[in-house]
């Protein structure tokens, strides 16, 4: 059975080879490779991984390989966030300057990050390594909420209380269809003013999902739908009549992205997802795979 399910992902790969990568790897490797750098070096992170290493299963599409793509995007996310605000303050100020004074300012899109800002893609970054590692239990996010809270409470980590509610937030926020606690108040009516911790709250929140909601694309055909469909020995003739369903969630996770640049990058990595699931789709019918 897994021999048929091989051949699928070899498929699978080769079709993604052919493709050309998500826009956001082309245009913002700068950023990208600054997240990986802090991901592979910064001692915090470096020890956290060390610790729950052992405790991560990688048998079911879940593992430290994906914890580390969703910590290197959603921390180039959250630099991608941070610039951005900072040119939009930059622009009102030079249009208010010109106003005023008729001066030119150049606006640069390079904008150095502070240090503060730099302690934001570290909080992304531990939300990133834990958000699934309780992956196979029900409620996995709330389940992984709460064992961030226990593991980040011992006094290991240079992290404020603060700094962990933003860290469990951001993993209790992190599944598919699930409405945000922000937005539960605002139906409720309670809608208020962001102040600077929930914007940052809100901020790490967001680019955890949709970091973790990049691995829809290329990635669910590389790696994640054959570890799980492995682990769980689901027969070909199951796994071939819930494709159109899986195919159809996919659709669906277009208009979730909730950052700015997630709304802008995130469809086109499922867009490169469905577009390779429909080749391997092909794939399957000329095998003829759709038998008891």
């Amino acid at each position: 059975m897994n021999e048929i399910y091989l051949q699928l992902r070899e498929e699978a790969r080769n079709i993604v080879a052919s493709l050309p990568l998500p826009q956001f790897y082309q245009k913002f490797q700068r950023e990208i490779d600054y997240s990986r750098q802090m991901l592979n070096s910064h001692p915090m992170l470096v020890k956290i991984k060390e610790e729950i290493t052992p405790l991560i299963e990688d048998d079911f599409g879940h593992g430290m390989r994906h914890s580390d793509l969703v910590c290197i995007d959603a921390g180039a996310i959250v630099q991608i966030e941070i610039q951005n605000q900072e040119i939009n303050k930059l622009s009102s100020q030079s249009s208010q300057i010109k106003e005023n004074e008729n001066s030119d300012i150049v606006i640069k899109s390079n904008i150095k990050i502070e240090t503060s800002k730099i302690e934001q893609i570290l909080l992304v970054q531990v939300a990133g390594l834990l958000h699934d590692i309780k992956r196979k239990e029900k409620h996995h996010s709330a389940e992984g909420a709460k064992f961030a809270k226990i593991f980040l409470s011992d006094g290991k980590y240079p992290l404020t209380e603060e700094d962990i509610e933003i860290v469990c937030c951001a993993i209790n926020e992190h599944e598919a269809f699930q409405k945000k606690q922000e937005d539960q108040e605002k139906i409720m009516g309670n809608g208020h003013i962001e102040s600077d911790k929930n914007q940052n709250k809100s901020l790490i929140s967001n680019a955890l999902y949709d970091a973790d909601k990049f691995r829809w694309g290329p990635d669910n055909f590389t790696h994640t739908v054959w570890d799980m469909v492995m682990f769980s020995k689901a027969p070909i003739s199951e796994f071939v009549k819930r494709y159109p369903i899986g195919m159809n969630v996919l659709e669906q996770i277009k208009s979730t992205f909730r950052t700015e640049t997630g709304k802008l990058y995130g469809p086109n990595f499922i867009s490169i997802g469905i577009e390779i699931g429909n080749r391997l789709f092909k794939v399957i019918e000329k095998l003829n795979l759709n038998l008891d």
